[in-house]
């Protein structure tokens, strides 16, 4: 009897004690509501740490996790709140949707923590049409086009030297350092010099479209996922640089049914000579004949060769146009400035470096349709680019070259055009 009563109490026991545990477990962890309590939130994470909108009415999504004192994720309800609603409006999901132009902060709160944001709203000015002359330039000035009025593009995206906090630095690929534009030093100087020759020389100018931030920050000769690594602000830059081109392209393809485009950069290869990179590679310059159909298509001339051998069929080939006694190469040659592919270096040769062609000449070269041909154009420093004397001396040599270059292949001369309209 006594055995019996004493295990009825000790079993009274373990059920109030189990009972007394599981409800005070549930309350701990939010068993009615699904949240854990506010003093077990340690902190509130928030993803993008800041933002840039581009374009009224466009928006982004921002998410909050918040965490306990070891980082562990915890499940509770996220309030969101802007600082200045007249800029951002912000919805319970997190969708921040740019209102006007300006600045302000986004706040995300679960419990008694909160975590705050940047995020600015910037809205590019609508231009209808690009005036000669004139520059124009994306936020911050990261990003410049000078219209012209010839069908010639040049565009500079190394060498830039502007290296703003807002960007956080690339982490992957070809990034150098802000404290030097290595490989790629003066090619925005060059290529602003060879506009002003153009200007003095003929009366009037290519188009030019350069980059002010240096590559740590932004590779505008990479796809966008490369080139800004998750950067708002510069996917802005690299869309600014890149419209730029487009903007120029569809100017000059309007106006002249044709045109070129040349990407102006830096290298510091061993051999001090211009590297022309149609998208060929070492390989394919190494063969004796460029005669074929897999070299053409490839090219980022590809329209080039359609209208320059279909004017002159009984005397161009493809291997002319690239290394011919009229092609960029050897017109550079005949002017004391060493460039290949060309008649007298038709190839690099043994370990040679070569540059071919990087995005920028694939994207707005021909090899994917349209009617502007593109070249890779890699300057070596000395003699070239190192000083304002030389850069000068090139630049007039080169605007020879163009001249002769857009007359044999294209039919086409500034001043016979000039002239007649």
């Amino acid at each position: 009897m006594t055995d019996s009563r004493m295990i009825t109490r000790e079993s009274k026991r373990f059920f109030l004690t189990v009972l007394t545990v599981l409800t005070t477990s549930g309350c701990a962890n939010g068993e009615n509501n699904g949240t854990a309590p506010s003093a077990l939130i340690h902190a509130v994470n928030i993803d993008p740490l800041t933002h840039l909108i581009s374009g009224i009415g466009n928006t982004v999504s921002f998410s909050a996790t918040p965490v306990d004192a070891s980082n562990k994720t915890l499940s509770a309800d996220i309030e969101w709140a802007v600082l200045d609603s007249t800029i951002v409006s912000i919805d319970s999901n997190g969708t921040a949707k740019g209102l006007k132009v300006g600045t302000t902060t986004v706040i995300a709160s679960a419990g008694s923590k909160q975590v705050s944001v940047r995020i600015e709203v910037w809205d590019p000015p609508s231009v209808n049409k690009y005036s000669v002359g004139q520059t124009y330039q994306g936020r911050k000035g990261y990003a410049e086009y000078i219209p012209g009025d010839l069908p010639l593009i040049l565009s500079a995206g190394h060498g830039g030297n502007l290296c703003p906090n807002e960007i956080p630095n690339r982490t992957y690929g070809t990034i150098g350092r802000c404290s030097s534009t290595g490989s790629d030093t003066n090619t925005l100087p060059l290529t602003t010099t060879i506009r002003s020759i153009f200007l003095e020389l003929t009366g009037h100018a290519p188009h030019i479209v350069l980059l002010r931030l240096a590559r740590p920050k932004l590779d505008a000769n990479r796809t966008i996922v490369e080139a800004a690594q998750g950067s708002s602000f510069a996917e802005n830059a690299w869309s600014e640089y890149h419209g730029f081109i487009d903007a120029a392209k569809d100017t000059i393809s309007k106006e002249f049914g044709f045109g070129l485009y040349l990407d102006m950069h830096g290298h510091g290869h061993d051999v001090p000579r211009i590297e022309l990179g149609y998208l060929l590679t070492k390989t394919d310059l190494q063969t004796s004949s460029l005669d074929l159909p897999y070299m053409v298509n490839k090219s980022s001339v590809k329209t080039l060769s359609e209208v320059s051998i279909a004017s002159n069929p009984a005397t161009t080939t493809f291997t002319d146009i690239i290394r011919g006694p009229s092609s960029l190469g050897t017109l550079l040659e005949a002017r004391g400035v060493r460039a290949v592919p060309s008649s007298p270096d038709s190839a690099p040769t043994g370990n040679e470096a070569f540059f071919s062609g990087g995005y920028s000449t694939r994207r707005h070269g021909s090899r994917d349709g349209g009617v502007i041909d593109g070249v890779q154009f890699e300057h070596h420093y000395p003699g070239l680019r190192d000083t304002s004397s030389h850069r000068l001396s090139y630049a007039n040599k080169l605007v020879e070259v163009l001249e002769v270059f857009l007359e044999t292949h294209y039919g086409w001369s500034s001043s016979t055009y000039f002239n007649e309209n």
